[in-house]
């Protein structure tokens, strides 16, 4: 995910069970610097799960979305339909730089997931111009495999039967549309999604934008301190992938410069109540530092579900 760096910050240690009615509300009022800042909820490297044996569900039961405001529709999708193809060619034009030899970007997640989208009609009916892949486990199923386990040890999570969990990522919007409608819109889309199926639990990674992960220690050490996640959703980096950084103490910074220092879509989780995981992992393949964001559902659906655009 690439961002500009800023800094500031306000403390928040949440816990699950809490609600939090102004605190999602904060995410959408800094919507349009999100916007246009987070091109992207970073691709992931392939080459970390090639060689990992992935167990996924059918996706057909699902609760599909959809709903029109304005020139634009909300939906989700699923392979074969074309509209997943048009997705995937946004994110690569999103994620990565010209390469005559590719021009989408996929993995074998994709057939397995649901992709959230947002269709300009007014150019056609196929025009993708805001894109998120969800990953849904629903409650009492058994294990599934998901994107961040290439990174990120996510056990803590799995291993409660009686959560159903939903990874977030591949997010993009295309960059003639980042004035703050689609990323809105998007979200919109994510809480209906929530509602529908249920969802207790979102989760995903986040990222700065340098695999030197130095250059972001004081970030690190502040989200360390400030923002981990209860015992029982705990996450911490698969060993052999942990980003090495200088562990900076409260008295070596500023919280409030550091929290504006952050990624903006970073801070607009943590706006929301988000937990970040500890530790973090270099992806040399992106060149990015990333860290995993865990958030509850509910952050989401009390504020986003009738979001004015």
């Amino acid at each position: 995910m690439v961002f500009q760096l800023k800094v500031k910050n306000k403390k928040s240690n949440r816990g699950l069970s809490e609600d939090k009615p102004n605190k999602f509300r904060s995410i959408f009022t800094k919507v349009k610097v999100v916007a246009k800042n987070v091109i992207y909820v970073k691709g992931w490297s392939k080459s970390l799960v090639e060689n990992k044996t992935i167990n996924f569900l059918n996706n057909k039961n699902r609760n599909n979305i959809e709903f029109s405001f304005s020139n634009f529709t909300v939906k989700t999708v699923k392979e074969p339909d074309p509209i997943v193809s048009k997705s995937k060619e946004l994110r690569y034009k999103s994620f990565f730089k010209d390469n005559k030899n590719q021009t989408k970007d996929s993995d074998k997640f994709d057939n397995y997931c649901d992709h959230l989208v947002v269709i300009d009609k007014s150019v056609s009916d196929n025009y993708v111009v805001g894109s998120y892949r969800l990953l849904l486990k629903p409650k009492n199923k058994g294990r599934i495999s998901f994107y961040s386990e290439s990174e990120f040890n996510i056990d803590s999570l799995l291993k409660n039967q009686q959560l159903s969990l939903m990874e977030a990522g591949r997010s993009c919007v295309h960059k003639d549309y980042r004035d703050g409608r689609i990323i809105k819109l998007l979200w919109r889309g994510l809480a209906s999604y929530i509602l529908q199926n249920k969802v207790d639990l979102i989760f995903g990674c986040a990222s700065f934008p340098s695999s030197n992960s130095e250059l972001f220690a004081k970030e690190l050490s502040y989200l360390n301190l400030n923002h981990r996640p209860p015992k029982k959703f705990s996450c911490h980096p698969i060993e052999k992938l942990r980003a090495n950084y200088k562990i900076c103490y409260g008295n070596e910074y500023d919280n409030k410069e550091i929290f504006r220092s952050l990624p903006p879509l970073i801070k607009a989780y943590i706006r929301a109540g988000a937990w970040i995981g500890e530790g973090a992992v270099c992806d040399y393949t992106f060149n990015t530092t990333d860290v995993l964001v865990v958030l509850n559902s509910k952050n989401i659906i009390k504020k986003y579900s009738n979001l004015s655009i």
